[in-house]
């Protein structure tokens, strides 16, 4: 299998990602003659070799006639130069663009990419401005170069041969940017909306990182972000953005990685153990603390029956935290428990690669949690799904996991 794997520590553009694909190897004359299929008039792709903060890649540019030269995604783009002079794009309809889009001679594959991340664009532009999704007009985003940009995204994830598209976290930015509707905090209000889809970073630049274009892009194509990847990199791209931001090489890279083969048996990840010595808070306060904890990014919870002094029986919580969720762990101890101080552990956590599947039962589908060690293989219905199994036929959870259970191999 390949993954495609998009490497966002300065953010993402709708060119920075066509950048960055040429520079993985697309043939630029074949994305041209695709794009020449939407039939749109006065525009050229220019690329260049160009360097950020020592790290050398492919910069893009589509250049429009009558446009006074580059075109330029202005309603967030940050990643393009800017110029004193104003730039007049046309304005264009979602309905109108979707048109345009399925009245092409591109493959239903592309067409059908392309109108899901216009469509997530126009959705998110929908909920900032209070309009129907069909009511959407959109500014600067319906300009020539900004469907190059978004179809051009499409066919490229086509060409590039990838099974499934993955992430790490994506840098937003921050300070402000200037757009259609006047100055906006970054990340703009239509960012924001598609940064839910993702985790992302705030704060490494005083300017605008991720657009709602690049937003929608890994929205749309990525589905696992920070995975634990075990194979091999066939090959790296690198595209450059057109601001030079000072400690931030503007740079997105994205690497195609070929996996397989014999993948290691353990994973070895440092992790955090915090606990309280809790023995003034009820039974049923401490499972809320339970549940919170989870909600904070705990890997894993429990609780320790415990003698403290005087003889006094109390509970030991406890807390398995990734260094990401460290500090929302410990808040949340503070917050929700009445201990006024905490313990923490460096660990080693080794863990056996896992999966899922869905399994068809009898009882209705059942996801499943699957683990292997040399010739052991080690299955386990998620109990979650047993229960909500067990309520809505009116069996008891013993019933369902034996039927379960005897679906397993």
């Amino acid at each position: 299998m390949k993954i495609l794997y998009y490497n966002c520590a300065a953010g993402i553009s709708g060119d920075m990602n066509l950048a960055a694909m040429l520079d993985l190897g697309v043939d630029k004359n074949t994305l041209v003659g695709e794009l020449e299929k939407l039939g749109l008039e006065g525009w050229k792709l220019e690329t260049f070799k160009d360097e950020r903060g020592g790290i050398f890649g492919t910069r893009v540019e589509v250049v429009c006639e009558g446009e006074h030269g580059h075109c330029h995604e202005h309603h967030h783009e940050h990643h393009r130069e800017e110029h004193s002079h104003e730039h007049h794009h046309e304005h264009r309809h979602y309905s109108q663009i979707k048109e345009k889009i399925l009245n092409s001679a591109l493959s239903q594959k592309v067409k059908d990419l392309a109108i899901a991340i216009f469509e997530r664009i126009a959705s998110a532009e929908a909920q900032v401005h209070g309009r129907k999704i069909e009511d959407v007009c959109f500014h600067e985003v319906g300009a020539v170069d900004s469907i190059i940009d978004i179809v051009g995204a499409a066919i490229c994830a086509d060409m590039v041969g990838a099974d499934k598209f993955a992430c790490s976290k994506v840098e937003l930015g921050g300070g402000t940017v200037r757009c259609a509707h006047g100055t906006m905090p970054v990340p703009a209000p239509a960012t924001a909306l598609l940064a839910q889809a993702f985790p992302s970073t705030l704060g490494a630049a005083n300017c605008e990182c991720t657009t709602p274009t690049g937003a929608a892009i890994i929205a749309e194509l990525c589905s696992e972000f920070e995975p634990k990847i075990f194979g091999k990199i066939l090959k790296c791209g690198v595209g450059v953005g057109h601001r030079k931001i000072e400690n931030l090489a503007n740079v997105l890279r994205v690497m195609l990685i070929e996996t397989g083969g014999a993948e290691p048996e353990i994973f070895s990840e440092k992790m955090f153990e915090l606990s309280a010595n809790i023995d003034d808070m009820p039974p049923e306060q401490i499972s809320l603390l339970c549940e919170k904890l989870f909600e904070a990014g705990a890997l894993d919870v429990w609780q320790e029956g415990i003698f403290m002094k005087k003889g006094r029986l109390a509970a030991k919580v406890c807390a398995l935290v990734n260094s990401e969720n460290l500090r929302s762990a410990k808040d949340c101890f503070f917050m929700h428990s009445s201990t006024l101080g905490l313990r923490q552990a460096e660990v080693l956590r080794e863990s056996l690669p896992r999966e899922f599947d869905e399994v068809k039962t009898p009882l209705g589908k059942a996801r499943r949690k699957i683990a292997s060690f040399k010739n052991l293989k080690k299955s386990k219905f998620e109990f979650g799904d047993a229960k909500k199994i067990a309520e809505e036929n009116s069996l008891s959870i013993m019933e369902v996991l034996k039927i379960l259970n005897s679906q397993n191999p």
